[in-house]
């Protein structure tokens, strides 16, 4: 998989303790106000390189609707 950027594996990581701490992925909401984006476009274009490179895959019709795929193994470092 290629690698991600600084923010990419921010919000990858955001996804992932959303998970783990409360069972399921945040909304596009909670990671805007999360990372401090001006609107949920932003949030999009990083969902849209995180899906493209391999990393999630979203569920369009689900609110909470991102699963991770496993990508990243532990201490891997995010690439700009």
């Amino acid at each position: 998989m290629r690698g991600l950027t600084d923010r990419q594996r921010q919000v990858y990581d955001f996804i992932a303790d959303s998970i783990s701490c409360n069972g399921f992925p945040p909304t596009i909401r909670e990671i805007r106000e999360a990372f401090g984006f001006s609107s949920t476009n932003a949030v999009f274009a990083v969902l849209d390189a995180l899906e493209r490179k391999g990393y999630i895959r979203r569920h369009p019709s689900m609110a909470r609707g991102i699963e991770l795929l496993g990508g990243l193994p532990p201490g891997a470092e995010g690439v700009r």
